[in-house]
């Protein structure tokens, strides 16, 4: 007979299933004293007879298996059978072995006491995955033991402690594990001190499933157009899925990526929420922080984890945060490899068996650094969707504007802010509006364009004269690279944190560097000092991480890519001596002001453009690409910089 086909609470093979009531007695005299063992007593006497109980057990060479709720109650009973009957093999099986690097499943040294006429008991909260195969296929019987109901938490208050319970109620014990029990109910303590106990460790274990009730829904939650779709796609297979409409192999389990900050956490959460699913979270750190960091420590955390997802009596989405924490083998250093592999394999495998377990299961992995993950970690079949959270683009931060205040602003005003908005993150553009909407309701009017200018791209302290300055300077990276075939995505002159403003270079064909490559990012990189010298006041230190840049690409392109002449690496190239009695210092100022010479005539060219350029982007600080194109289509008609000046102004805004 296969598992698939066992009924809970059933007796297999040659044992006849169970009719009769004459249950183990339970009277509390007669009922040992250790909440332990009392557990175990009333919990087995709910499936079994005393008669089929005592003839299971003292029967010869029974193979019996046990699968308890937990692993403290396979403990519980391991120790309370084997008390029952010296000459019975009783064995508790909670996690797999570890033999050179690789996970064993237990339980072969007790099925060759068979051989000698012994009954043997093995008892594991998840026998199919702890358990060696040849135990469940041979097993005269396999038992499935009850978690703690009420009526059995009473009853043991009563025997540990000789007195009648009053006052317990469901409430008081739920969401409680077993040893959560045990350590609640004393030996000493009077009844009414227990139900304290067990009340007050319920009441912390609903305050941490409590936490759920404060996440949002997807709805509540501002997303990026590419994670909503995989988030409400998923949902709806989720959906399916909880009513039968289809099988839980089409979840596909997912990797969350992205920058700090982008809500990787807070949307696991709020799927589990949206699907009314279960929800369990950890991280590689909590492994080590409730751990001595030792070795067994660490995969006994991680197996907790994955045992509370595999053993959830309902659907569960579970998260597992800070998965970079394991370290790729691939690049693994040898001395690390000894503590790590065995983690990273128990990981691997505990995967691969809730993907097999055929249960409605997605676990989500959660990452700051996707690229530093071990390749059999996200392939197909495990965490093999990805799923980005990145910075929004100007479509993005368009279409959340859109959702929020779309109804309320005109389309006009909705592009003026998705441009204003950039890098900002979809929880700050949802904080923004909310907040302006309330400011609009609190005076009794209408939202404006206004009302969120002030609050995405608030005024800066800088002097009009520095605004321009800034403005020379991007305009001059801007049409450099435009000149040199890069695509330009925006150009800002907000002032953020450090950053003074900055050009983003769109999406171009990625090809093998190359000497022209080099040169040409070089000059692009020297394009806004060349327009502050033929434009603005001259070169001044605004260009410091450009030239520490340019710098750092040349020196690269010289000692490690072999681009310059030899193609000796850094570690053989003497600096004093770079080539043909050249030194390296030399050699790169030689580049350097060949590069500057090139965006300097690009710049004196092109002054025009960049002239229309400034003007536009100090009234409006940032220019999209489309924006831009607009710039210079307008410049090459001969429209005058005057006739600009039609643009949507922030400083003026038009409703």
């Amino acid at each position: 007979m296969s598992l698939s086909t066992l009924n809970k609470s059933s007796i297999i093979n040659d044992f006849d299933a169970i009719d009769d009531r004459d249950y183990v007695s339970t009277e509390l005299s007669a009922a040992p004293q250790r909440p332990g063992d009392v557990l175990s007593h009333l919990l087995l006497a709910a499936v079994l007879s005393s008669k089929k109980f005592h003839k299971l057990l003292s029967s010869p060479s029974r193979l019996i298996i046990m699968r308890a709720k937990d692993d403290t109650m396979a403990h519980l009973l391991d120790s309370y059978l084997s008390e029952y009957d010296p000459c019975l093999t009783v064995q508790a099986y909670t996690e797999m072995s570890r033999s050179g690097g690789r996970f064993e499943p237990k339980g072969r040294d007790e099925l060759r006491k068979l051989e000698y006429g012994r009954s043997v008991v093995l008892i594991s909260q998840d026998p199919e995955r702890i358990l060696i195969p040849e135990a469940l296929v041979n097993a005269d019987a396999i038992i499935d033991v009850p978690a703690p109901n009420l009526d059995a938490v009473r009853k043991t208050i009563s025997c540990v402690t000789g007195k009648r319970v009053r006052g317990l109620r469901q409430s008081d014990i739920e969401g409680l594990r077993t040893y959560d029990l045990t350590a609640a109910i004393r030996p000493g303590l009077s009844p009414g001190r227990c139900v304290a106990n067990l009340r007050r460790a319920a009441s912390k274990r609903s305050s941490c499933a409590s936490d759920m009730v404060n996440v949002p829904t997807l709805e509540e939650l501002a997303l990026t157009k590419e994670v909503s779709d995989w988030l409400f796609g998923t949902l709806q297979f989720m959906k399916k899925v909880t009513n039968d409409e289809m099988n839980p192999s089409v979840l596909r389990y997912a990797c969350f990526e992205g920058l700090p900050g982008t809500g990787k956490t807070t949307v696991a959460a709020s799927l589990a929420k949206s699907g009314n699913w279960g929800f369990v979270s950890t991280s590689v750190g909590e492994w080590f922080a409730g751990s001595g960091g030792h070795l067994g420590d660490v995969i006994r955390a991680a197996q907790r984890f994955f045992d509370d997802i595999a053993l959830a009596k309902g659907p569960v989405i579970g998260l597992l945060d800070e998965i970079d924490a394991l370290p790729n083998r691939a690049v693994m250093e040898p001395k690390d490899s000894q503590f790590w592999t065995p983690v990273v394999t128990y990981v691997l495998t505990e995967i691969d068996r809730l993907r097999q377990s055929g249960k409605p299961v997605i676990l989500v992995g959660a990452t700051n650094h996707f690229d530093r993950l071990d390749a059999a970690l996200v392939r197909p079949g495990r965490l093999e969707a990805k799923v980005s959270f990145v910075l929004p683009t100007l479509d993005d931060r368009r279409w959340l504007f859109q959702g929020y205040v779309g109804r309320m602003l005109s389309v006009d005003a909705i592009r003026t802010l998705a441009r204003l908005a950039i890098g900002a993150s979809p929880a700050q553009i949802k904080s923004w509006c909310l907040t302006a909407i309330a400011t609009a309701e609190t005076q009794h009017r209408g939202l404006s364009l206004r009302d969120l200018v002030d609050l995405v791209a608030p005024p800066n302290a800088r002097s009009a004269e520095m605004d321009k300055t800034v403005a020379i300077h991007e305009a001059g990276h801007a049409i450099v690279a435009h000149d040199l075939g890069l695509p330009i995505e925006e150009i800002s002159i907000l002032s953020l944190g450090d950053v003074g403003g900055f050009v983003n270079t769109g999406p171009h064909e990625r090809t093998i560097l190359t000497r022209s490559e080099i040169e040409r990012f070089g000059t692009v990189l020297l394009g806004g000092r060349a327009a502050d010298i033929v434009l603005g006041r001259g070169a001044n230190a605004g260009a410091a991480s450009d030239l520490e840049a340019v710098n750092h690409l040349l020196r690269s392109a010289m000692l490690d890519l072999g681009l310059y002449g030899s193609i000796k690496t850094a570690k053989n190239v003497d600096s004093r001596n770079f080539r043909d009695g050249v030194t390296l210092a030399t050699a790169i100022e030689i580049e350097l002001n060949r590069l500057l010479e090139r965006a300097i005539e690009i710049v004196t060219r092109r002054q025009r453009d960049i002239s229309c350029l400034v003007e536009v982007l100090l009234p409006e600080r940032v220019v999209s690409g489309e924006r831009f194109h607009e710039i210079l289509a307008g410049g090459s008609s001969q429209r005058s910089v005057c006739n600009l000046k039609h643009t949507r102004s922030i400083g003026r805004p038009t409703q």
